[in-house]
């Protein structure tokens, strides 16, 4: 299997069904403002769109990937691992394979996007998993959104151990998007 190498700026191409025309719901009144504190600040920088020379990753591929190191509650090292794109599913009904009576349901417009990876860390110290749990942006139709977690998954990667070197990890993500076709995008923080 042929590897390229790529940061973790790293796209999944996403062939889903045709696009659906989402509720309106304007009544042409606008929402009063809501105060979040942060009025005055700066939006943080958005990672540029991809591009045609932005790896994508399809099901049964695997690409090399490299992040940077990071500052948060504690400090993460630099990581480089083989990632393999092991499935993926779009579906508006999810359900779960420990209780598959128990279903969940897209609100109209919307639809599910669940990944499954494999994770080689190729890297000299434990590569975080967290860029591959969360995936950043949803690109449809020349529309960026930013997708929102979809928890509640079986297998779900972020409940991985973070592999060492030499280790490999199995486990699933989602995200809830538009409906429709789009590119999945996961980024380093």
């Amino acid at each position: 299997m042929k590897q390229k190498t790529a940061s973790i700026a790293t796209v999944i191409a996403l062939v889903a069904g045709g696009a659906a025309a989402c509720g309106g719901g304007d009544d042409g009144v606008a929402p009063a403002p809501t105060l979040t504190g942060m009025e005055g600040v700066s939006p943080p920088p958005t990672s540029p769109p991809p591009t045609s020379s932005t790896p994508r990753l399809a099901v049964g591929q695997t690409i090399h990937i490299s992040t940077s190191p990071a500052q948060v509650a504690r400090p993460i090292p630099a990581g480089a691992a083989d990632v393999t794109l092991r499935d993926l599913d779009v579906t508006t009904i999810y359900r779960s394979k420990d209780n598959p009576a128990s279903a969940q349901k897209a609100d109209p417009g919307e639809q599910f996007v669940i990944w499954t990876m494999k994770v080689t860390n190729t890297g000299p110290d434990e590569f975080n998993l967290y860029p591959l749990t969360a995936a950043q942006r949803w690109t449809s139709d020349g529309q960026v959104t930013g997708p929102d977690l979809f928890l509640g998954i079986d297998d779900d990667l972020g409940g991985e151990p973070d592999p060492r070197p030499g280790e490999t990890g199995t486990g699933s993500g989602g995200a809830v998007v538009p409906e429709g076709s789009g590119v999945l995008e996961f980024a380093d923080r």
